[in-house]
């Protein structure tokens, strides 16, 4: 680990105006704000001397420290199924058993090189833990508001383990997400992982080039579980990158999905107009993936950039039932693979057909699931029928 500050320098995604991190929002227009990188230098997606995510550290925002519990490289598992070729990313084998540890390990990096002594955060599970895993590690503090609709109660228990305060906030995440947003003004590095913090999206870039070393190749399609869609926005990027350095031929298709009784991206998606159809209320019904629940009630115009994203690469987005999320998660636990329910949404949208005709069926197409958290988090499997 090295040390020393480093400067950021963030840019509106509407006006273009630049900002010095930590900035959350354009001071201008108030539209979100990503971080400004430098051309894709030659030979800066190849891997280098590293670590886990941290082998590709020409891809992720340069810092001065390098917070690392050996995040990243996770494996890449063949899946027989059906005509196409499908394989599973096992993001729910990183250290804290979700996919968020690759944004976290970026985040207490920055605050090191910012001198911030804390962390806060609104999460509804996943983050939470991957939050204070990764400020124990660090020597940070960790506050952390959690939604009480989110039935994150094991998750929380973690992440009380490590030392971070929690508190509960009556609602949903987006109640959580404001209550996160006034403990920013106070001085606390906000790491919420929705698009507030611009940060993190570029700690997914990793990902892509992982995908290509690991398939030798580039994927056709990559489906990934969406709640506000930073995951999906990274990991496109990485993709873009390695295709302006000439690495790849291709950039894939991104397909995001979401759970039907929380899904105002694919409800945007189908709609003409996609500010509009952001705007408008959004019902959230219990569900087992509370982990992409995200209403996006006060910073809808974040899923602008994740509808752009999945638009430019040619993709789609799609919501499914909760019925096809537990035969999903029934199936991939019977093969081996234990992941909580919103990461089997990514097996349940290969049943929708705007994600099977992605392949134009071609039964050779390179189909990969980011399997986003493991299941050992979750009070207990769902299975098929319950």
């Amino acid at each position: 680990m090295t040390s020393g500050r480093r400067d950021y320098v963030v840019r509106c995604t509407v006006c273009a105006a630049t900002a010095a991190y930590p900035a959350y929002r354009c001071g201008g227009c108030g539209a979100p704000l990503v971080l400004d990188l430098a051309a894709l230098a030659p030979g800066q997606h190849r891997p280098g001397a590293g670590t886990g995510a941290w082998r590709y550290a020409g891809m992720l925002p340069r810092t001065g420290h390098a917070v690392s519990l050996g995040e990243g490289c996770t494996p890449l598992v063949r899946l027989p199924r059906g005509r196409s070729t499908v394989y599973a990313k096992l993001e729910s084998l990183n250290p804290s058993l979700s996919f968020k540890d690759r944004a976290m390990a970026v985040a207490t990096s920055a605050a090191l090189d910012l001198g911030l002594d804390g962390l806060v955060l609104a999460s509804s599970g996943n983050a939470a833990v991957s939050a204070a895993t990764y400020a124990a590690a660090a020597g940070l503090r960790c506050r952390i508001f959690c939604a009480t609709g989110s039935n994150a109660r094991a998750k929380l228990d973690v992440a009380r383990a490590h030392g971070a305060a929690v508190e509960l906030v009556e609602g949903h995440y987006s109640d959580a997400y404001r209550q996160a947003t006034k403990a920013e003004e106070a001085g606390w590095l906000n790491v919420t992982t929705t698009y507030r913090n611009p940060l993190l999206a570029e700690a997914y870039r990793p990902l892509a080039a992982e995908l290509v070393e690991q398939l030798g190749a580039t994927p056709d399609i990559v489906v990934v579980p969406i709640g506000a869609g930073p995951l999906l926005h990274g990991v496109l990027r990485g993709f873009q990158d390695l295709h302006a350095a000439g690495a790849t031929t291709s950039i894939p298709k991104m397909a995001g999905v979401q759970a039907a009784a929380c899904a105002p991206l694919a409800r945007a998606w189908r709609s003409a107009d996609w500010r509009a159809a952001l705007s408008q209320p959004v019902n959230v019904a219990a569900t087992a993936a509370a982990a992409i629940a995200d209403a996006l009630h006060g910073y809808a115009d974040e899923g602008l950039l994740t509808l752009a994203a999945v638009r430019d690469s040619g993709g789609a987005i799609v919501a499914v039932d909760e019925a096809t999320i537990g035969a999903a998660q029934h199936e991939l636990a019977h093969r081996g693979l234990l992941v909580e329910p919103a990461a089997a949404t990514a097996l349940a949208a290969l049943n929708d057909p705007a994600v099977a005709v992605l392949t134009g069926a071609d039964p050779a197409a390179r189909v990969v699931l980011l399997l986003t958290g493991h299941g050992a988090k979750e009070p207990r499997p769902r299975r098929t029928g319950e």
